[in-house]
C-alpha cells in the first residue's frame, strides 16, 4: 500500500505560533519565514508537536520552549555543521537557540538548503525508505522535544546508551514511540508511563535478567525508570548486548499467524 503524502496544515501551524509565548513567538516566526523562502515547495504542518517542513521526508522542525527555540534538522546536519554549531547546545538531531542569543538566521538558511540538497542526492530506494519511516532519526529528536522535561532527560539518556551499544541498528518512531531495529526486527524501544519511562526489549524474557519484567503474551520484557539516576548503566548495556545476541522473529509474526520463531 502506498504511503499517503502528508497534507499541509497552515491553520494548525498558525495556531502553534500564535500560542507560543514571547520571545519564542517572534523568533520562531522569523525562522519559519527563512525556511519558507528556502523550501517553498515543502509541506508545512505540525508533526510530533512541532512545526514541520516535509519534502520527500521531514526536512526540519521548529519548536517553542521557555528558555530557547528548538531547531531540528536531523543528526547528519548536526555533524555536517558541527563547527558552526559549536556555540549552541546540541543533541542528536537537535539545536537549542537560547532566547538571550542572537538568532542564527543565516545558519538556519544554510541548514535548510543543505537538507534539501541531501534529499535530492538520495537514490530512489533510499528516498522510499525515508518515506516509509526507516531513516527518521530527526523524528526521534522531534519526539523527544515534545516530551515534558523530566521524560525528555530520561529518553535522551536511554537514547545515548542504545545508540552506543547498537550503532548499526535503525531507529524510527514506530507506533508512536522510538524503536530500534536490526534487519527489520524490533529489538528495543522506550515510551512514557505515568511517572517515568519504560524500556522495552522485544525478546527480553529470554535474557535471563530478573530486573526485566515480562510484558504481554510473547517474549517482551521491560524495565521502568522514574529518574536518570535509576538507570544502572552496566545493566542496561548488558541488556542491549543480549538484545543483539538473542532475537525472536517479530518481523514475520503476522505471516506466521502469531507464532514466534527464534532467530538467534
Amino acid at each position: 500500500m502506498p504511503t499517503l503524502k502528508p497534507r499541509p496544515d497552515p491553520t494548525a501551524v498558525a495556531a502553534y505560533l500564535d500560542a507560543a509565548p514571547e520571545p519564542a513567538r517572534t523568533r520562531l516566526r522569523a525562522l519559519a519565514e527563512i525556511i519558507r523562502e528556502e523550501a517553498p515547495d515543502a509541506i508545512e504542518r505540525l508533526a510530533y508537536g512541532l512545526v514541520t517542513w516535509h519534502q520527500g521526508e521531514n526536512l526540519v522542525h521548529l519548536g517553542a520552549f521557555a528558555h530557547h527555540v528548538g531547531v531540528y534538522p536531523g543528526p547528519a546536519a548536526i555533524v555536517a555543521f558541527a563547527e558552526e554549531l559549536a556555540g549552541f547546545p546540541t543533541s542528536k538531531g537537535a539545536i537549542q537557540v537560547p532566547h538571550d542569543v542572537q538568532l542564527p538566521t543565516e545558519l538556519v538558511r544554510r541548514l535548510t538548503r543543505w537538507r534539501l540538497e541531501q534529499v535530492g542526492k538520495k537514490p530512489a530506494k533510499a528516498k522510499k525508505s525515508a518515506r516509509e519511516g526507516l531513516d527518521v532519526q530527526g523524528d526521534v529528536a522531534a519526539y523527544h522535544a515534545a516530551l515534558p522535561d523530566a521524560d525528555r532527560g530520561l529518553c535522551e539518556a536511554l537514547n545515548s546508551h542504545i545508540s552506543a551499544a547498537l550503532p548499526d541498528a535503525v531507529s524510527k518512531v514506530w507506533h508512536g514511540h522510538p524503536v530500534w531495529f536490526l534487519a527489520g526486527n524490533p529489538l528495543v524501544g522506550y515510551s512514557p508511563f505515568q511517572g517515568g519511562i519504560r524500556l522495552l526489549f522485544w525478546s527480553g524474557q529470554s535474557f535471563d535478567e530478573p530486573a526485566l519484567a515480562p510484558v504481554g503474551k510473547y517474549k517482551a520484557a521491560e524495565a521502568r525508570f522514574t529518574r536518570i539516576e535509576d538507570i544502572e548503566v552496566e545493566g542496561v548495556r548488558r541488556w542491549l548486548g543480549k538484545a543483539r545476541a538473542i532475537q525472536w522473529d517479530y518481523q514475520n509474526i503476522v505471516k506466521r499467524k502469531g507464532v514466534l520463531e527464534r532467530l538467534s
